[in-house]
């Protein structure tokens, strides 16, 4: 009889989580203002201290921000946008049969081969940021279904991949310029020149890759693996010309987007930020067109070649049934928006309050004066970053809480401040992954609901236990690459090193 109530019994849903944790977060902001908790904010470049008090969200401002200010932050939520515009892209893909016809390969290839490379391809699609999330949600789990394996198992794959690689790659994007400029500039409290380039930290990098990817196989294979199910791919015509000028079309438009960001050529580099300095600020930076572009350009690919495969196979044989390609994808998408919304409430709640920075501060400023060197200090980095990532996972806030008094403290030890950085991107990304505040938990929750077809019992909680002992080893794994690579006194990148 037990045995049958807990079979039955069901978990509390994310949503409700999400509420009570808006609710805990008010509270203890009231409790947190009430006893005037603060701390020092370094600016990093000045090194000029700001006090940050905790902000009770129960006053007059609290509550008018609250009713004034959740449609706005809803509507500014980035992934809710990139994840729409994916998913027109993934169901045109699908529907016209494209992704069937080009996945059919992996009908006999091993489910471990599959692994390794969905979390190979995840971790380095971290060059193109958190569009690598909306990108790669879709795509693997038609994947997984094509290749009659469980498509949840591949969301819970890229999930883990993208999280826990993102301080991995083999790229450049525009969070390493700004990661790197917090860096050199809280190093010249120390020295009056520091200079980090795009390949500082890249051999550590692609070391990382691959390690991440081949632990990261094996830990899923043995344990979400054993308990997926298999799945029936729906049946699609296939067209091998269809195919072959499908492939010519998508080629051609390649090129057309190469030519696009090539600088220096006629009438090229029009996707370019010609006002940046460098190619990689001028393709990734803030203002760069291709970076704001990059969805709008996958789409725009994706519907001209789902157009004419679907023409070809005969899938999509009018203007009725394309525009019902473009919408397939989004039937059982409903808790992704829903839980965005709630999502975007309690993260701006957690950003009005201060609370975040002020706990952070107060445990990084814990350190200011510590004598610890060597693995020691490296281990401290690494645990701090997590937990301050855990209140607040934006990289880039918590380097530039995090970095004016880490760096410094790694350079008086001999550390040099781009392994303080790797050792950063190594606990963000841990820290991503284990904090039921990453806005890319509640949508990898959604296409868990989406491809749900026998009624499991999905939680907010209940998801992150399925993932925690993977996560566990692979923190594991990152701290002995960091140590070892200190230890062993290998390069970082070209002409840089774990010491100064």
């Amino acid at each position: 009889m037990k045995k049958l109530i807990n079979k039955h019994r069901k978990s509390i849903g994310p949503i409700t989580v999400m509420l009570v944790l808006s609710f805990f977060i008010m509270a203890l902001s009231f409790v947190l203002s009430w006893l005037g908790t603060s701390s020092l904010l370094t600016e990093p470049g000045t090194f000029e201290t700001t006090l940050v008090t905790v902000r009770n969200i129960f006053s007059q401002e609290g509550i008018r921000y609250i009713f004034s200010e959740a449609v706005n932050n809803f509507r500014l939520l980035e992934p809710l946008v990139i994840i729409i515009i994916s998913l027109i892209a993934a169901s045109m893909l699908e529907l016209s049969g494209l992704l069937n016809h080009v996945f059919s390969g992996f009908k006999n290839v091993r489910g471990s081969v599959i692994t390794f490379i969905t979390i190979f391809i995840s971790i380095i699609s971290t060059v193109i940021g958190d569009h690598s999330y909306a990108i790669l949600f879709p795509l693997v789990a038609v994947l997984y279904k094509i290749a009659n394996r469980d498509p949840k198992l591949g969301i819970f794959t890229v999930f883990i991949g993208i999280t826990v690689g993102y301080g991995a790659g083999i790229g450049y994007n525009y969070q390493d310029i700004v990661l790197s400029n917090l860096t050199e500039t809280s190093a010249l409290g120390i020295m009056n020149f520091y200079d980090m380039t795009n390949s500082s930290i890249f051999l550590i990098s692609v070391a990382a890759t691959v390690v991440l990817s081949i632990v990261g196989t094996i830990l899923i294979e043995r344990t979400l693996g054993k308990r997926a199910r298999k799945e029936t791919p729906e049946e699609l015509n296939t067209s091998a010309t269809g195919l072959k000028v499908t492939g010519l079309v998508f080629v051609i438009l390649g090129l057309f987007i190469a030519y696009s960001v090539m600088p220096g050529l006629p009438f090229s580099g029009w996707l370019l930020d010609s006002n940046a300095d460098t190619y990689t600020a001028q393709l990734f930076g803030a203002n760069a067109p291709f970076r704001e572009g990059f969805i709008v350009l996958f789409v725009l690919v994706s519907l001209i070649c789902g157009a004419v495969y679907g023409r070809f196979s005969r899938n999509i044989k009018s203007g009725k049934e394309f525009n019902k390609a473009i919408s397939e994808s989004f039937k059982g998408t409903g808790f992704i928006f829903a839980g965005l919304f709630f999502m975007s409430i309690m993260l701006g709640i957690l950003e009005w309050t201060n609370i975040s920075t002020v706990l952070s501060l107060n445990l990084i400023n814990m350190f200011t004066n510590t004598q610890m060197t060597g693995i020691f200090l490296i281990t401290l980095l690494f645990v701090v970053t997590i937990i301050v990532t855990v209140l607040n996972p934006v990289t880039l806030t918590n380097w530039a809480l995090i970095s004016p008094t880490f760096v410094p403290l790694m350079m008086r030890a001999n550390i040099s401040p781009e392994f303080a950085q790797v050792i950063f991107n190594a606990g963000d990304s841990v820290g991503k992954s284990v904090t039921p505040l990453y806005v890319f938990l509640i949508v990898m929750i959604g296409f868990l609901y989406k491809y749900d077809t026998q009624g499991e019992d999905i939680s907010l909680f209940g998801t992150m236990k399925k993932i925690l002992p993977i996560v566990a080893w692979m923190t594991i794994t990152w701290l002995i690459i960091i140590v070892g690579w200190n230890l062993l006194g290998f390069q970082l990148g070209f002409g840089t090193s774990s010491t100064l």
